[in-house]
């Protein structure tokens, strides 16, 4: 058998209610962390950064019973900038946690927040910016060791950020997004209470639900996927589809949220483990110099990306499809696949191209090199420049 290695979280929670472990979560972690190193320590109140949206938790029915569950400690509410983290705003984010001195940072929130958790967690105990720490710039360098401890509790069914060990930050001078990447950055402990989705409004179930479903493709086929990888995919991709195809138009179907949600853990544990592909490349560029949002961009690429890739992928992406019931007779499972999302977009009232955001099309070159990323490099076959631009052309 080929040799694989696995990073996980070391603990994860998942199931409708477990949000309930919250507070026995946190007091043990900050007693296990503290304990062994400070006298009395393991019986001092614990310090808890507790990080979400820069609204979430002040209109959420979920406000109370999270900050009453952490009400034995110290709490500072901590709320992410709008937008996806940004080297400006992380930094930011960074400073106002290290005056709090915290002993843990519990994320509650979408993909943007879990990220600026894991930035969090490396520049509380490595002060500075977070930009020496992001792969592909002269002089970056790695996370030099153990963080602060960070758990995560999703509130949306996509990026998979709560399984990863990666932190997606844009660098705005350079216009382009790149990753802070290390073990270290692995969450301590996840809750994946699928509950914490049912109030999603459409246009972010099915940008994060299609994000997570891009995610799972792109590392079954990518260059570095290995047959654990594949088969946790395998195990949850019909579930994933049936979720999109089904919460549409029942948003509040917990079954359905359940599905999604485990398909969101496991791409995200997918891609920490085999990478991903062309799609992720494209978004990350277009991402970086112009105000997409993420899980659109890759829903919308990932069509042109099997057809681009068809010749190579063929076999694995009709093993794929056949596990799903929706899409086990398709006789082209690549083509019938990518038709497939593009009728998901539809819908979820979303474009299936991203003329809507105005990107020149003489940018298209400069697009294709900046998709240079890990996520191009992992993609089944390598695309050139001009395979790259004119998929380009034909989205922006």
């Amino acid at each position: 058998m080929i040799p694989f290695s696995l990073e996980m979280p070391r603990a994860v929670h998942f199931g409708a209610g477990v949000l309930s472990k919250l507070p026995e979560v946190v007091h043990e972690l900050c007693a296990s962390e503290r304990g062994a190193s400070e006298p009395g320590g393991a019986d001092r109140r614990p310090r808890v950064l507790l990080l979400c949206g820069h609204r979430w938790l002040r209109g959420s029915p979920w406000s109370a019973s999270i900050t009453t569950s952490l009400s034995g400690g110290a709490v500072q509410v901590l709320g992410c900038p709008p937008g996806e983290p940004a080297v400006r705003s992380v930094d930011e984010c960074a400073r106002a946690a290290a005056d709090f001195r915290p002993d843990v940072i519990v994320a509650v929130g979408g993909g943007s927040v879990l990220d600026t958790a894991k930035a969090l967690s490396a520049l509380v105990r490595y002060p500075g910016s977070s930009e020496r720490f992001l792969e592909g710039f002269a002089g970056s360098m790695p996370v030099p060791g153990p963080c602060l401890p960070w758990v995560a509790v999703p509130t949306t069914s996509g990026t998979g950020a709560e399984a990863t060990k990666n932190s997606v930050i844009k660098a705005e001078a350079a216009g382009v997004k790149r990753s802070m990447r290390s073990r270290h950055l692995l969450a301590h402990t996840v809750l994946v209470d699928p509950e914490l989705t049912r109030s999603l409004p459409a246009a972010v179930t099915g940008t994060s639900g299609l994000d997570a479903l891009t995610q799972l493709v792109e590392s079954y086929v990518s260059k570095a996927s290995t047959p654990p990888v594949r088969s946790l995919v395998r195990g949850a991709f019909a579930g994933m589809w049936e979720a999109l195809e089904g919460l549409a138009a029942a948003p509040a179907d917990i079954a359905l949220r359940e599905k999604a949600s485990y398909g969101s853990f496991i791409s995200g544990v997918a891609l920490a483990n085999a990478g991903l592909g062309a799609a992720h490349g494209f978004a990350a560029s277009v991402g970086g110099a112009y105000d997409v949002p993420h899980g659109l961009a890759c829903a919308v690429f990932l069509p042109h990306v099997l057809q681009a890739n068809r010749d190579v992928i063929q076999e694995r992406i009709a093993e794929l499809v056949s596990a799903s019931p929706a899409l086990a007779a398709a006789k082209d499972p690549v083509s019938d696949l990518g038709a497939g999302v593009t009728r998901l977009l539809r819908a979820y009232g979303l474009p299936s191209d991203l003329r809507q955001f105005s990107i020149p099309a003489e940018k298209a070159g400069e697009l294709a090199e900046k998709s240079s990323g890990s996520s191009m490099r992992g993609n089944p076959r390598e695309l050139s420049l001009e395979e790259r631009a004119s998929i380009l052309l034909r989205v922006i």
